[in-house]
């Protein structure tokens, strides 16, 4: 019986824990904040294989054109940005890197872009690096927290 009630648990608090795996890719974490938060007038653009609107190393170069070294986008394992339709400043923007000692460097590259920006914030999350901004950042930083 102690065994059983053991094994219950263990796998109770590991499909609990929230994990890499779980929460997918940049793109899966966009349209999950996109879908909770009922945002849909905009273009999702990712860099999946098969997204509907590839984000281009070109559009990448445009959004940093003056921020830094594009070679700081070498550490980048996943990255996804959402742009508003409307004329708005409403942009989110997802990247996930490779190791945590870049993290800095990527971080102070998405500060630079947010400083060009109304009420946009930067916020980090272990591997994940997000910059927001949108009406109603402070819940969607704490939905992903």
């Amino acid at each position: 019986m102690r065994k059983i009630l053991i094994l219950f648990l263990t796998i109770f608090l590991v499909s609990c824990a929230p994990s890499f795996a779980q929460k997918g890719d940049a793109t899966a974490i966009l349209e999950d904040l996109l879908c909770h938060f009922q945002i849909r007038e905009g273009i999702l653009y990712s860099d999946r294989t098969d997204a509907e609107h590839p984000l281009s190393d070109a559009l990448l170069a445009r959004m940093f054109d003056d921020d830094g070294d594009m070679a700081d986008f070498a550490y980048v394992t996943s990255v996804a940005v959402y742009f508003s339709r409307h004329f708005s400043e409403r942009e989110i923007l997802v990247l996930q890197i490779s190791d945590l000692s870049h993290q800095t460097i990527l971080k102070q590259l998405l500060q630079k872009r947010a400083r060009k920006k109304e009420n946009a914030v930067v916020f980090t999350n272990g591997m994940d690096l997000y910059l927001i901004c949108t009406d109603r950042n402070e819940e969607i930083i704490r939905y992903l927290k």
